[in-house]
């Protein structure tokens, strides 16, 4: 790729090698600095034969392929350590999200005691299902912080309707369901969280129409919102609530979800969670410490 006369083919030439840089760009983008430095050994090892070969005692032009070989491991070094400092960047910022998310979550525990267990139990319920639904990336970290964060609105329930101990009046009921719809409006105004928004607003629809608060049918509703909404009714019934008197076992959880299987919730949704050995569902009952321990909350 040396040049070897012409105007036009010293052009093609000079535009040919400076490809090499592309493999030590994306090496670095993939593998950190150290997978740039491998990329521009090997480009050097690929395009040095060249330079000895054609070697053609013209002193500028030799410099020049000489400087093409040092820009290659210049752009590695630099390429390197702008990836890791991006990197590093993505884990801070991560780090103040997680500290932000849970600070929502702990805001409503301190008006309802537990709702950041469950929520956290959630979760982690959530990331499970979800991987064996296939579900993975962004996708996966959307389903994780949405079944988190599920409950926020409830924020904006009066104490009386949100604390009371025992079954709520249907006037109770119905302003008790407006918490969809206040969380999505909390949330929609944070950027980046609009689909964990919508997957919150939809996750008390349910697969025949007849959930609230807009009455989605089947695969109308998020996703996301399908998913967690299976392990958050398996939540309510197997631990106690303040306005839910009953709590069921396990087996008797499960038969309920079964019975409810393509009424309530998506079936594929359930069939998946029924695939999951129970003794699973007791490790994950063990509440995380925090989105740390949520193993799907990572950066893409």
């Amino acid at each position: 790729m040396t040049p070897t006369g012409g105007a036009v083919l010293h052009g093609f030439h000079v535009a040919m090698r400076k490809l090499f840089l592309l493999p030590v760009v994306v090496a670095a983008i993939w593998f950190d600095r150290r997978g740039a430095f491998i990329a521009a050994g090997l480009a050097t090892v690929v395009y040095l034969p060249h330079v000895v070969v054609q070697w053609s005692g013209q002193p500028g032009e030799n410099l020049n392929q000489l400087g093409e070989i040092a820009s290659l491991w210049l752009v590695a070094w630099i390429a390197g350590a702008l990836v890791k400092r991006e990197k590093s960047v993505r884990q801070e910022l991560l780090a103040t999200n997680r500290g932000a998310l849970l600070a929502l979550v702990s805001a409503l525990d301190a008006r309802e005691k537990e709702t950041e267990r469950h929520s956290l139990r959630v979760s982690a319920y959530a990331g499970r299902l979800g991987r064996e639904l296939g579900l993975e990336g962004q996708e996966l970290e959307t389903l994780v912080i949405a079944a988190l964060l599920h409950d926020v609105g409830k924020i904006g329930v009066k104490d009386e309707i949100l604390l009371k101990a025992g079954p709520l009046s249907d006037e109770e009921w119905a302003i008790m369901q407006e918490h969809p719809s206040i969380g999505s409006q909390i949330l929609c105004r944070i950027p980046g969280l609009q689909p964990v928004a919508e997957a919150v607003l939809s996750h008390h629809e349910h697969y025949d129409g007849s959930g609230y608060p807009e009455g989605l049918k089947g695969e109308e509703a998020a996703r996301a919102s399908r998913i967690f909404s299976v392990v958050d009714a398996f939540d309510a019934m197997t631990m106690k609530r303040p306005y839910r008197g009953e709590t069921f076992d396990y087996g008797s959880a499960c038969g309920i979800l079964r019975q409810q299987s393509g009424k309530q919730f998506d079936p594929e949704v359930v069939t998946a969670f029924l695939e999951i050995p129970e003794e699973e569902w007791r490790q994950l009952a063990v509440v995380p410490r925090g989105l740390r321990d949520l193993q799907f909350f990572s950066p893409s």
